[in-house]
């Protein structure tokens, strides 16, 4: 937890003792002394705000939840303006990542690709939206509110995907994500939730950073501000008493295949951060530890990195190719063999056949990675998606296996004001019981399973902002 500089009083460390946080990042200055002391003497760490412990990965991370918009007609740009490839452009002209919209904005989902489009049609993961809005990645917008994105409803920020990358990169030290309350963001005790959920289901820790009224008012011992205090420390009690969870295995469909480092650093960390926001489900594979085991259960690997593969790698490639697999790369992958396969050309690629496999290869070297997270949900098909939501809202998923295979967990994360009334999840893969546990519920009540040849569908009753699915094999 991040200790608030205007918490001198050491009668303070009283709200943290017999909780789940047993550490605090707190100032040096010297009203802050009796304070440290204090936390010493309760058998709670200090560390120094400016320093990552030994063994700690810091993460700086995005407030999680929805993202609004402020103002009519701009919303919050991201990289600069209606003709930057992040930018949310809604109720206004240009061109975004995604494309042309006539009569509307360009961004993410408008046109071909990702964002708003106010007025105007647009094409995203979910097809064509005539009019603007729909089944696609965003939502018709004209005015203020929230942004949408490739969630298909209002553009969620997440840290999940940098969690894994980090704990991907550094496996031997914990991850602990910095992601401070947002500027004119309304928080709620709900929403501390979300950021503490929102870590934890990918297997790190959100250091706990509270708004400066919150502080306030707990220094002061408001009635409400305890209701909040004490929803907040229970939700990472809950994680603290799953910390075996961390350990599962994540379930993907696509392996995205990288350093994720120098000149690859960009693309590959916003396409890991797209593919989540799709709900593609996928595995990080780093580029030279790939085993056999890597590619297993995989429907394709992605390409994206600036130099050729090694000859062992695309041996390893070329094989899960062979066996069945797709190959969805850039040009920088070099000689494509195989054989061209009529009918199945995705506008910008080229297909071939390889084996019981396809190789897709991009005419053009890719710059925007919204649009290869698009084009590789089409060409993988959504028919295999392993995770789908109805009536889930602003919905993301995790989708790990135990190790041993024996039971599956599925995280459930809604990123809007509240927990869905009634929402259904499906779930690739054979399974002959389910049960659900959120933070104050260990378990769900009404919970009901359908089983759907390979996959199950699970009917949720009304339910909290983040829910712990698990499923028997």
């Amino acid at each position: 937890m991040r200790w608030p500089d205007t918490w001198i009083d050491p009668a303070l460390i009283g709200l943290v003792k017999g909780t789940a946080i047993d550490y605090l990042l707190m100032s040096k200055r010297d009203d802050l002394a009796a304070v440290r002391a204090r936390a010493q003497q309760e058998g709670i760490r200090v560390a120094d705000p400016d320093a990552a412990p030994a063994g700690v990965e810091i993460v700086k991370g995005a407030w999680p939840g929805v993202q609004m918009s402020f103002g009519r007609g701009g919303g919050r740009r991201r990289g600069g303006g209606a003709d930057a490839a992040g930018g949310d452009a809604s109720g206004g002209g240009g061109r975004g990542s995604g494309g042309d919209v006539p009569g509307g904005g360009a961004g993410r989902g408008a046109g071909r690709g990702f964002g708003d489009a106010g007025g105007g049609g647009g094409r995203g993961f979910g097809g064509d939206v005539p009019g603007g809005g729909g089944p696609g990645f965003g939502s018709g917008s004209a005015g203020g509110g929230a942004s949408s994105g490739p969630t298909g409803v209002p553009w969620v920020d997440s840290n999940g995907w940098a969690v894994r990358l980090s704990r991907t990169l550094h496996p031997e030290s914990a991850v602990w994500v910095n992601a401070a309350p947002a500027e004119r963001a309304f928080i709620t005790a709900s929403s501390y939730l979300i950021a503490i959920a929102d870590s934890a289901a990918y297997g790190g820790r959100w250091i706990i950073s509270l708004d400066a009224p919150l502080a306030k008012d707990l220094a002061a011992g408001t009635s409400g501000s305890l209701a909040t205090w004490k929803s907040l420390t229970a939700a990472a009690a809950f994680f603290a008493a799953h910390k075996a969870w961390a350990d599962y295995l994540p379930v993907g469909l696509v392996g995205v295949v990288s350093d994720f480092t120098g000149d690859n650093e960009f693309f590959s960390h916003e396409l890991l951060n797209l593919m989540a926001r799709a709900g593609l489900q996928y595995r990080l594979v780093l580029k030279d530890k790939v085993t056999a085991a890597s590619f297993q259960s995989l429907r394709a690997v992605s390409y994206t990195d600036e130099t050729p593969p090694s000859p062992d790698l695309r041996k390893q490639v070329l094989a899960f190719v062979q066996a069945g697999g797709m190959l969805i790369a850039s040009p920088k992958w070099g000689e494509v063999a195989g054989t061209p396969v009529a009918g199945a050309e995705r506008p910008g690629f080229s297909v071939r056949a390889l084996g019981k496999g396809r190789i897709a290869v991009a005419d053009e070297a890719p710059v925007d990675p919204f649009s290869w997270a698009a084009d590789a949900a089409v060409l993988v098909s959504h028919r295999y998606d392993l995770v789908r939501f109805w009536n889930g809202g602003a919905a993301g998923s995790y989708y790990t296996m135990a190790p041993g295979g024996k039971q599956a967990l599925v995280h459930l994360l809604f990123y809007a004001a509240r927990g869905p009334d009634a929402a259904t999840v499906r779930v690739a893969g054979r399974y002959r019981a389910a049960r659900a546990s959120t933070v104050s519920e260990p378990q769900v009540a009404k919970l009901e399973m359908e089983a759907q040849g390979d996959a199950v569908e699970v009917h949720l009753p009304q339910v909290s902002q983040y829910v712990a699915l698990e499923l028997d094999v």
